[in-house]
């Protein structure tokens, strides 16, 4: 008989969530839509149980992130206690009031309209937050959508089944909360069809060193895959069935090498690179939370090139108090040994990052419209204003606090009348916290630099220089206003390279302008975190450049080789 030839492994590609490789069954977490038939629920479902159910996850949620705080799991503790701080929000509740008008009277809507108000109103609110080409804004649609699962599995009884043994998660999604449930122990990797690498379950994926890759492209997630052995590999983004024993002995071998790299790479901390002429290089964070700042710390960042205050405004009903702000950035100052440089950019919302209660107006073009810092200086919005004032305030006083070398960015910097507005604001804030008997903030020495990410501004540093301590090169947008392709958009991506001969012109542009200027200039944007990118910044004359704490380690070997 001739011998049967068994069936080739399948293998999937993804996009690489956290780093590592992980062997096991696989096991799919399923979550089943809540039941809108009205035969299977006892009673009816009204909007004040939808709206009780709400107010009891958030009590669910706060309590969640006491129990890990005290445990000393900050990160998953921050992500329960934002998730609870949506569940609590006034919003929320009015959405959901809001859809019940809508769906109207009538048979089952009305035996249910509670339910399904809530999920309607969760799901608009989700859907709104992922069409946002900010990446990190749209991540947030996981943990509205985790939230109102919460609540409508309290209305409707249901609950969650949890792996018992040790497996490979693999599902549509992985609800943040969900992943704070599981113990660590049974969780060898997580494989996801959605999900992006900046979702809080990837995140947290990151921190306790679980390997995860996400936008896994034909993962079956019915179940049907339950038990199957799989190898994932979290670092390429790449998921492997039914693999012989040869094939997880060879990911086995190239887990330990990539280790033992990354373990050399680790003893390069405390180095600096030095440029051609023997500059010294110094490589920055670019961070969002305290969290990040403790990562930054841990690989030996040179200090802050980008501190993303975008996090402060999230989730919440109404704009940070200054108090709120000077809490969160003494928290993130304080990570850091006094003298270290951390850049403070001001607020980059508008457009394309929709913050529902500052009542932004849609616009047709928005990566063209009102952004940054242009936001501050709208005549009609003097409460847009204040809000860039208490940024600054909170800074200075945060700064005066802790020690730190403070630097504060305005974003979307196109006219010299923008940079002498900036300097007119901080002067305002000075004045306003010497009047409040602040004069230790009110006199704390800050640098003030701006974002350089529209091609005008990279061709006219010289204009914009007076008064201004540094530049920033954000070279994401000023990419995409050079090329004139939306980075949104995916039949675009080959456009999206800022080694382009025309971007690099405009960098080169900019540096040579910053150089006359005495302005020190750096680079903020994704191209500094990696290694060609990063290479060919140093050969233009730029020698700071900030990236993501996860990738500051090869980097600094690339560049001391």
């Amino acid at each position: 008989m001739p011998r049967m030839q068994s069936q080739p492994s399948t293998h999937l590609r993804g996009e690489p969530g956290a780093p590592g490789t992980a062997t096991g069954p696989l096991w799919t977490l399923i979550i089943e839509p809540h039941d809108l038939g009205g035969g299977k629920l006892a009673n009816p479902i009204s909007v004040d149980d939808a709206l009780a159910a709400l107010a009891e996850t958030a009590t669910t949620l706060d309590q969640m992130a006491t129990a890990r705080r005290e445990r000393g799991e900050e990160e998953s503790a921050e992500i329960l206690a934002m998730q609870g701080v949506m569940a609590h929000d006034a919003a929320l509740a009015d959405a959901v009031r809001n859809a019940a008008k809508e769906i109207g009277d009538g048979g089952t809507d009305q035996a249910l309209i509670g339910l399904r108000a809530l999920l309607a109103a969760g799901e608009a609110q989700a859907a709104q937050l992922a069409s946002l080409p900010d990446e990190y804004l749209a991540a947030r649609a996981a943990d509205v959508r985790d939230v109102v699962g919460r609540a409508a599995r309290k209305l409707t009884g249901s609950e969650l089944t949890l792996p018992e043994r040790p497996v490979i998660l693999i599902g549509e999604d992985l609800p943040p909360s969900v992943s704070t449930e599981i113990p660590r122990s049974l969780l060898l990797g997580i494989a996801l069809r959605g999900g992006s690498r900046t979702a809080h379950a990837v995140i947290l994926a990151r921190s306790a060193g679980i390997p995860c890759m996400v936008a896994t492209a034909g993962l079956a997630v019915d179940g049907s895959l339950d038990g199957t052995t799989a190898l994932l590999d979290g670092t390429t983004g790449f998921l492997e069935l039914a693999p012989s024993a040869a094939r997880i002995k060879e990911a086995a071998q190239g887990e330990s090498a990539r280790a033992a790299q990354q373990g050399a790479w680790a003893g390069l901390r405390g180095q600096t690179p030095k440029g051609a002429h023997g500059e010294l290089i110094q490589l920055l964070a670019n961070i969002g939370s305290a969290d990040d700042a403790a990562r930054a710390v841990a690989v030996g960042a040179a200090g802050v090139g980008l501190l993303r205050t975008e996090f402060m405004l999230l989730d919440r009903q109404t704009p940070p108090t200054e108090e709120e702000q000077v809490a969160g950035l003494t928290k993130i100052f304080a990570a850091f040994t006094p003298g270290t440089p951390v850049t403070v950019r001001l607020a980059d919302i508008g457009g394309d990052k929709e913050i529902p209660y500052l009542r932004l107006a849609h616009e047709q073009n928005p990566f063209l419209g009102l952004r940054g810092y242009r936001l501050a200086m709208l005549a009609d919005r003097p409460d847009l204003r204040d809000l860039f004032r208490s940024q600054v305030a909170a800074t200075l006083r945060a700064a005066s606090a802790t020690g730190i070398r403070a630097r504060i960015m305005a974003p979307m910097i196109t006219l010299r009348s923008e940079v002498e507005d900036l300097l007119a604001l901080v002067t305002e804030v000075r004045g306003a916290l010497t009047a409040r008997g602040e004069g230790a903030a009110a006199t704390y020495a800050a640098e003030l630099g701006v974002m350089i990410e529209v091609p005008a501004a990279a061709l006219t540093v010289d204009l914009l220089a007076p008064g201004l301590d540094f530049i920033s090169l954000g070279t994401n947008d000023l990419t995409q206003y050079a090329v004139a392709a939306d980075r949104t958009n995916a039949a675009l991506v080959r456009f999206q390279d800022a080694a382009t001969p025309g971007v690099l012109a405009l960098i080169r542009s900019a540096a040579e302008a910053a150089a006359t200027a005495d302005l020190e200039v750096g680079v903020c944007g994704e191209f500094a975190g990696s290694v060609a990118g990063a290479k060919r910044l140093v050969a233009l004359g730029i020698h700071e450049l900030s990236m993501e704490p996860a990738v500051i380690d090869e980097v600094r070997a690339a560049l001391l080789a």
